[in-house]
């Protein structure tokens, strides 16, 4: 018997949790918000990377990694032009947010 395991975190997580599970403070957080929000002007990212609804404040945590892995490429007007394009599916399959075939033998 063959099936399909799907491994899948929340893609939102709000400010406070972001700070949590990336070990940084929350200004961090609130800087680098900023920042990504510049990038979704510049269209890095879609709309979609950040939800806020007044009070309610989601950060897509696909693109938090992406964004943290290549900040210093991305602030720099030389260094920038090397920097890949965001790719969420190479981000979830290294994470492990995947869908893989389990093969389950039959005795």
């Amino acid at each position: 018997m063959t099936y399909i395991e799907s491994i899948r975190g929340y893609p939102y997580m709000p400010k406070q949790q972001l700070a949590e599970e990336f070990h940084v403070s929350k200004s961090t957080v609130f800087a680098r918000l900023k920042e990504i929000e510049t990038e979704i002007q510049g269209g890095r990212y879609s709309d979609y990377a950040i939800i806020n609804d007044g009070n309610i404040v989601l950060v897509n945590v696909l693109v938090f990694i992406d964004y943290l892995t290549y900040r210093q490429k991305l602030r720099g007007k030389n260094t920038r032009k090397y920097v890949p394009a965001f790719n969420p599916a190479e981000i979830t399959k290294i994470i492990g947010w995947e869908n893989r075939p389990v093969r389950i033998e039959e005795a």
